[in-house]
């Protein structure tokens, strides 16, 4: 019988590509000296703090910061395999020197990922331009997402000198930071190929900066803006149509009121700018004009293949739906193609639910909101789906009060098991569960395939709580 130490050794690194939890990696690394040569590169492969990870508070915020760096600055054949780094918790109101010390432990770790590709760092006030001088060192480095708050902690104008960049997501950008985008963008467009710009609702991005950007920005393949009141169907049209191969991926979230479906729909259309578009986020609100929303959107997404259809409110409208109708052209178009549906804070009927179960044969993840008394009937329409790995159903507001959790997970389980086989992860308002799978043997012989919730193991936060930023 061949045991799990007779394979070959080359098929370790893909065994280990499963494994998520670094603290599972680690215990890897104990194994053997085999082991250890596979598992500790894929260990130090991601290196991240967040915030949300409960389990680490006794530690302490500016421990976990201390630890991590000071492998890094102290451990240089570590350091090497990081790849990636997420900082989205960092220590505040530090004494002054705490704070020195602390900096120059993160400077000197950042110096030593000589093979750095990523960077997130998102807490509000923590990063500084020695952080940045010191990523600037990190000649592999493609991504960056900061916070663009500055706050008089780093100089704006140092961003400048990331020329080589092929992603930049800033989050809350001050004044100061897009006073630099036009000379950033200009330095480094012809690498961008992924621009995200967040804030909660802000005035300061106009569709002024927007056309004074875009001729800088004719390579990109995302474009994402969020939060911006002020942007309008003249400067997201200005991005888009200067764009040489057209974009594969958009997102609108939180724009002006005046934003123009029609005219945008218009202008894509003159520029065939959305050809290669498969994914695309919208949202309403209370004074989206529906019916005409409707039909431009379904207009401007009818030359597309759209594989990612994400539409939510930017406030709690459960009384307020798009029209079965929508849904229909939505699926008469692109059945073919797509395989992720988000639909947040606001309801989708079963019917449109059930047509969108029933003809979409590729689709692997959808989110819904649904009256829980509607779950069953919600089941009855994922269990169509025989590719579906994920799902998430939210209760409307007023309906996601006082449920008991062992109700819930009763209510889960039941969803899970009338699903296809092939699900891996659902779940249902703030809650989140693996599914895990086992077989049984009955007292006759027959064995059977039982399924269970297990805790979510994945150090990511869910899909489901990243779509809603305004």
């Amino acid at each position: 019988m061949v045991q799990f130490l007779d394979l070959p050794l080359e098929l370790l690194p893909l065994v280990f590509s499963h494994v998520v939890r670094p603290q599972h990696l680690a215990v890897l690394c104990l194994v053997n000296r085999s082991f250890h040569t596979f598992a500790l590169p894929r260990l130090y492969q991601r290196v991240f703090i967040y915030a949300w990870h409960k389990k680490l508070k006794y530690i302490g915020c500016l421990r976990k910061i201390a630890l991590l760096f000071r492998t890094l600055a102290e451990c240089a054949h570590l350091a090497k395999f990081v790849e990636k780094i997420e900082i989205r918790d960092f220590p505040k109101a530090l004494s002054s020197s705490v704070h020195t010390g602390l900096m120059d432990l993160c400077t000197r770790g950042i110096q030593n990922c000589v093979n750095l590709r990523s960077c997130t760092w998102t807490r509000d006030g923590s990063i500084n331009s020695a952080v940045l001088c010191s990523l600037q060192t990190c000649h592999n480095l493609q991504e960056l997402e900061i916070n663009g708050h500055d706050t008089g902690a780093y100089n704006p104008i140092t961003l400048v000198q990331f020329q080589r960049l092929s992603k930049i997501s800033l989050i809350m950008p001050s004044v100061h930071v897009l006073e630099v985008l036009p000379s950033w963008m200009s330095v480094t467009g012809a690498t961008l190929r992924n621009l995200t710009l967040i804030f909660k609702s802000s005035p300061l991005l106009t569709d002024t900066l927007l056309e004074h950007i875009a001729p800088s920005l004719t390579e990109l393949d995302h474009l994402h803006i969020t939060g911006c009141p002020k942007v309008t169907h003249h400067g997201i049209g200005a991005l888009v149509t200067t764009n040489r191969r057209g974009l594969v991926g958009l997102g609108l979230e939180g724009l002006s009121h005046s934003f123009d479906m029609a005219e945008f729909t218009r202008q894509c259309s003159k520029n065939d700018a959305i050809r290669r578009l498969r994914a695309i986020t919208v949202t309403v609100d209370a004074q989206t004009p529906l019916q005409t929303w409707m039909g431009d959107v379904t207009a401007l997404l009818s030359v597309a293949s759209l594989e990612n259809f994400q539409i939510y409110a930017t406030s709690p409208l459960t009384k307020v739906q798009v029209t079965d109708e929508f849904w229909r052209s939505i699926v008469n178009t692109h059945a073919k193609h797509l395989t992720r549906l988000s639909v947040h804070r606001m309801q989708i009927s079963i019917n449109a639910l059930l047509d969108i179960c029933s003809r979409c044969s590729l689709l692997e993840q959808i989110f819904v909101v649904a009256e829980r008394h509607d779950l069953d009937a919600v089941a009855q329409c994922l269990a169509r789906v025989r590719k579906l790995r994920i799902a998430h159903v939210n209760f409307p507001l007023e309906s996601s009060e006082h449920v008991a959790p062992s109700l819930l997970m009763h209510d889960v389980l039941s969803v899970v098991r009338q699903c296809s086989p092939t699900m891996t992860q659902i779940g249902c308002n703030t809650r989140v569960w693996q599914v895990n799978r086992s077989v049984s043997v009955r007292a006759n012989g027959d064995m059977v395939m039982e399924a269970s919730l297990a805790p979510y193991e994945n150090p990511d936060v869910p899909e489901p709580f990243l779509v809603m930023r305004t």
